[in-house]
C-alpha cells in the first residue's frame, strides 16, 4: 500500500509551531509504516493548499496519515482533512467536524457536560463580551486560550481569584488570542492523560507527567514547562494511580472519544483530585505521536510492538473504516 505521511515540519521552537510534527517524530513514524510493508512518503503540507491539493491529487496515495496540525485559524485542523475528502482520498483520524470540536474547548465542554461527564465549570469571553457570568464560577479560576494547545498562552499568572481578577486576565489575553478565551475552575491536583488507539481496544494505560518544577508554578503546567526538553524524563506510563481510578479515567475517554465523534486516535487529559475526584480538561483529537510520547509508551504497555504497533493499529483502524 502507498501511504503519505501529512505533516507539517516544526522547524523553529516558537510558539505558533509548538503542535507541529519534529524530525525525529516524523523519521520515526517513516520507518515504523515502512516496517508493516507499506510503500511510504513524507509529504509537507505547509505550503499553500491549492500546491497541496496538486501533489495529492497527482500522486493519490491509497492512505493519507494525516498528521497536518494546519498553520492559522481557531479551526485549522479541520482544513486538511477536509482537503482529503474533496479528492476522495481515504485518510487515518478524525473528521474536519470532529477536529473542529475538540479545537474548540468551549464547544467541547458543553458537548462533554451534555454527555454527562464531569468536566469543570467555566465561561467563554469573547472581545468586548460582558462578564458578568464571571461572578458565577467558584475560584480560582485559570484563564486561558480557547482555541489553543500545548498550553499556548498559559502562564504561571493565569490564575484569578476573583472575578474582578479573571476580567482583566481575560482582557488582557483577548488582545492576543482573540478568537476567545476561558475561564475555568483551578482543580488542583495531578495532571494525568490516556491516550486512545481505536483498533488497540480504545483507551489506553494511563500516563502522567510529574515535573518536579510543576509545583513552584502553583501545580499549573504551563506553557514553559510544556518545552521543558527533560519533562519526558518524568513521565510515567502507567501512572501510580488506584486501580479503580485508572479504570475510571479510561471509561471516561472512551465515553468522551464517542461523544466527540473521534476516530482512530485520541488523548483525554484530566485532573486528578487529592479527593479522587476526575475532572475531564479537554480532548486532543490529533495527539502527538513521539517515541517517547504517552501515546507510543501506553501502547507498548498495553501488549503493541514498539517498532511498529501504534502506526499498525491507526492504520488499521482508518482501513476498517473504507473496507467495502
Amino acid at each position: 500500500m502507498r501511504i503519505a505521511v501529512a505533516h507539517n515540519l516544526r522547524s523553529s521552537e516558537g510558539p505558533d509551531q509548538r503542535g507541529f510534527t519534529s524530525r525525529q517524530e516524523l523519521d520515526d513514524l517513516l520507518a515504523s509504516v515502512a516496517s508493516l510493508g507499506h510503500s511510504v512518503e513524507a509529504l509537507e503540507v505547509s505550503g499553500a493548499l491549492a500546491e497541496v491539493a496538486g501533489v495529492l491529487g497527482a500522486n493519490r496515495p491509497d492512505l493519507v496519515f494525516n498528521l497536518a496540525e494546519g498553520w492559522s485559524g481557531p479551526w485549522r485542523q479541520s482544513a486538511f482533512p477536509e482537503l482529503y475528502e474533496e479528492l476522495g482520498l481515504p485518510y487515518t483520524g478524525s473528521g474536519p467536524g470532529a477536529l473542529a470540536l475538540a479545537l474548540d474547548k468551549h464547544r467541547t465542554k458543553v458537548t462533554l457536560r451534555q454527555a454527562g461527564l464531569p468536566t469543570p465549570p467555566s465561561v467563554f469571553l469573547t472581545p468586548g463580551a460582558a462578564t458578568t457570568e464571571l461572578s458565577g464560577l467558584p475560584y480560582p479560576v485559570i484563564v486561558k486560550p480557547n482555541f489553543e494547545s500545548c498550553s499556548k498562552g498559559i502562564t504561571v499568572n493565569s490564575l484569578a481569584h476573583t472575578p474582578e481578577e479573571a476580567a482583566t486576565l481575560a482582557a488582557a489575553l483577548l488582545v492576543e488570542y482573540p478568537d476567545g478565551v476561558i475561564a475555568e475552575e483551578y482543580v488542583p491536583g495531578r495532571d494525568i492523560t490516556v491516550p486512545y488507539l481505536a483498533a488497540a481496544g480504545g483507551p489506553l494505560p494511563v500516563a502522567e507527567t510529574t515535573m518536579p518544577t510543576t509545583a513552584a508554578a502553583g501545580g499549573t503546567f504551563d506553557y514553559d514547562l510544556k518545552q521543558d526538553p527533560t519533562r519526558w524524563q518524568h513521565l510515567k506510563v502507567p501512572a501510580p494511580v488506584p486501580d479503580d481510578i485508572a479504570r475510571r479515567a479510561r471509561h471516561l475517554t472512551g465515553l468522551a472519544v464517542d461523544a466527540l465523534g473521534l476516530r482512530d486516535m485520541a488523548r483525554a487529559d484530566f485532573r486528578l483530585a487529592p479527593d479522587g475526584g476526575l475532572h475531564l480538561l479537554e480532548v486532543n483529537g490529533l495527539p502527538g505521536l513521539p517515541r517517547d510520547g504517552a501515546t507510543h509508551r501506553a501502547s507498548v504497555v498495553a501488549g503493541l510492538a514498539a517498532d511498529n504497533g501504534m502506526a499498525a493499529a491507526i492504520i488499521a483502524s482508518a482501513l476498517t473504516r473504507y473496507a467495502g
